[in-house]
């Protein structure tokens, strides 16, 4: 196909969206740089689209339309002064509080301050008086890029109506040929019986009812919960849930819902097998907080395409890269938890007989779950476990055994902060199942190292307990002046060193075998960045004491004496290797796949 054909497919993609979320109407105005975006608006049949040769008028007859029907109504025009056009309609919108989808067309990048004609900088054109900007780009019209511009248009759609109304800006950068004779082919990219590919109910109260039916029809569901780091009781909610419905609980340490019995600690080794994963069918996900940082984790759910997955997001976050997400709620997830928890095993249920009902009795009645659903998930967790302690073994320090022994020796009032990179994702595979597990806290937002010491102290300085900061010698070394809180501060942080000699993650990319890379050692020097640093004089340099430590049972008294309060500020220092690290966990991931192939189900199709 050729990239005309692309935009075309995308942008018909896109306006079914629309019309399948409930837009009516759209406005345009004439235009060449525009013209795939007018005449796929034209040609869709359920929208009613209104010509206007002046874009202001466009904008002010959309802001009155969309006034009287209380629908978003979608404004289009050409690039350049076109755009600016609709700023005076976009701020009487925002003042107004009416719903609007400003989509300008846009020259490419390459367009863009070279002089080309009608090229002006439209990026966030309108400024504050646009609830949302979004620049669309243009891509092949792939199966994964029509689930993103459905994704795109449902989220512009809702954003428009939700919490205060307002205007969705989306700026479309289109390049020449503008139009195309190729005949389209049909679309299957949409969701049976024309719905929505994302629902998400736009007023308040709306979404109850909605997660309440798809939860009842589910008999093998899953939870699956993110980073969350407010003080909200959604990790004891969850854990609560699962147990109650009997649905494995995957859950990010950074979520603090990695407690309870319906826990699985060891998802992001169990999902490495394509075996074990193949076998999991959830027929619903549910999902809170942001994604976890497990990639298994987020390939498993990326190729759910047919499984109805469902985010509480009240915020409007929309953690879905993968465009998969079938459902998105404003509910706040605690709240909604323990509203489902209720539904599934209501505390003032009674049997025939006049005696309590048990909790799986209740099940039965309002929730027909699989009962081997989630002993399937904890038997396997448990084989996980023991094949990871296998190679690991009880001496030996190394990556994950401190990721390990965190999980076990920190006491509950205790908050863990996770540097990014490596130590978050050794947090996620190796953190056990606690019912009483310490805050872990990481800059997980943007996925930096920058600034890691500087944020353990800020945490340290609002802890009601000791705090820990998990952390390797490069981000270390990058943010060591932030070592200076301890004694100016005064305050107490103990600090975990995973001293690798360098950047540990990269050792795990393909950047790391490129034979382009390791000529004359160029991987080494600029991208692995081994800081060779004596972490010693370092400590003391900042008023810290310092102890390094080579053993689980000298880590073990070394974390003890850290977080004394006789002790100031620490570092506790393990010495590891890259790539022994490397092979360490290839080892820990060969042994899980061999545990899950002594399943029933693994043996028999081995059998066959």
């Amino acid at each position: 196909m050729t990239p005309a054909t692309d935009n075309y497919l995308l942008l018909r993609a896109f306006v079914d969206e629309l019309a399948r979320c409930g837009m009516r109407a759209a406005c345009t105005s004439p235009g060449s740089r525009c013209a795939p975006l007018v005449l796929t608006l034209a040609r869709e049949e359920r929208l009613r689209c209104y010509s206007h040769i002046d874009e202001r008028c466009a904008g002010f007859f959309a802001l009155g339309l969309a006034k009287a029907s209380g629908l978003p109504v979608a404004v289009t025009c050409t690039s350049g002064t076109a755009a600016a056009e609709l700023l005076p309609a976009a701020i009487e919108a925002f003042q107004a509080r009416v719903p609007l989808l400003l989509l300008t067309a846009d020259r490419p990048p390459e367009l863009r301050e070279t002089g080309a004609g009608q090229a002006i900088d439209q990026l966030k054109l309108f400024g504050s008086a646009a609830k949302w900007f979004f620049e669309v780009g243009t891509h092949e019209a792939s199966k994964e890029r029509l689930r993103w511009i459905r994704t795109l248009a449902c989220r512009a759609y809702w954003t428009s109506l939700e919490g205060r109304p307002g205007v969705v800006h989306l700026n479309f950068p289109l390049r020449e040929p503008l139009v195309t004779d190729d005949p389209l082919p049909a679309d299957e990219s949409g969701r049976p019986d024309r719905a929505p590919h994302v629902r998400r109910p736009p007023f308040p109260g709306t979404g109850d009812t909605q997660l309440h039916k798809l939860v009842e029809a589910s008999r093998r569901g899953v939870v699956i919960a993110g980073r969350h780091e407010r003080m909200t009781p959604l990790g004891q909610a969850a854990a609560a849930f699962c147990e109650a419905a009997g649905w494995p609980l995957l859950a990010d340490p950074l979520s603090g819902a990695r407690r309870g019995d319906a826990a699985i600690a060891h998802y992001d080794a169990l999902l490495r097998d394509e075996m074990f994963s193949s076998e999991q069918d959830p027929d619903l996900v549910l999902r809170v907080g942001d994604l976890p940082v497990s990639k298994p984790l987020r390939s498993w759910l990326a190729g759910m395409d047919d499984t109805p997955q469902v985010a509480l997001d009240p915020e409007g976050a929309w953690q879905d890269p993968t465009s998969v997400l079938s459902d998105s709620l404003a509910l706040e997830p605690a709240t909604a938890l323990a509203g489902l928890t209720a539904l599934v095993s209501p505390p003032t249920a009674t049997s025939t007989t006049g005696q309590g009902s048990t909790p799986t009795e209740a099940r039965a009645h309002l929730l027909p779950a699989d009962p081997d659903w989630l002993a399937g998930w904890r038997a396997a967790d448990e084989r996980a476990a023991e094949a990871i302690l296998g190679v690991l073994g009880p001496v030996d320090l190394n990556e994950p055994a401190v990721a390990a022994e965190l999980g076990v020796l920190l006491p509950a009032r205790a908050t863990l902060f996770v540097a990014s990179s490596m130590s978050v994702r050794e947090i996620e595979t190796f953190w056990p199942v606690r019912r009483d597990p310490p805050r872990v806290l990481c800059n997980r937002g943007a996925n930096g190292i920058d600034g890691t010491v500087s944020s353990a102290f800020g945490a340290a300085a609002d802890a009601d307990g000791p705090v820990v900061l998990l952390i390797g010698d490069v981000a270390l070394a990058y943010d060591i002046g932030g070592l200076l809180a301890a004694k100016r501060l005064g305050l107490k942080l103990t600090i975990v060193l995973l001293d690798n000699g360098g950047g540990g993650i990269f050792d795990f990319l393909g950047v790391s075998r490129a034979a382009m890379a390791n000529q004359d050692d160029i991987y080494t020097r600029h991208i692995a960045t081994p800081p060779d640093i004596d972490f010693g004089k370092a400590a003391a340099l900042y008023g810290l004491t310092h102890e390094r430590v080579e053993t689980v049972p000298a880590f073990r008294a070394a974390l003890e004496r850290a977080l004394s309060p006789q002790t100031g500020s620490a570092i506790v220092q393990v010495q590891t290797d890259r790539r022994s690290n490397v092979e360490l966990h290839s080892r820990v991931w060969s042994a899980v796949s061999r545990a899950c192939s002594t399943t029933p189900a693994a043996q028999a199709l081995a059998d066959e």
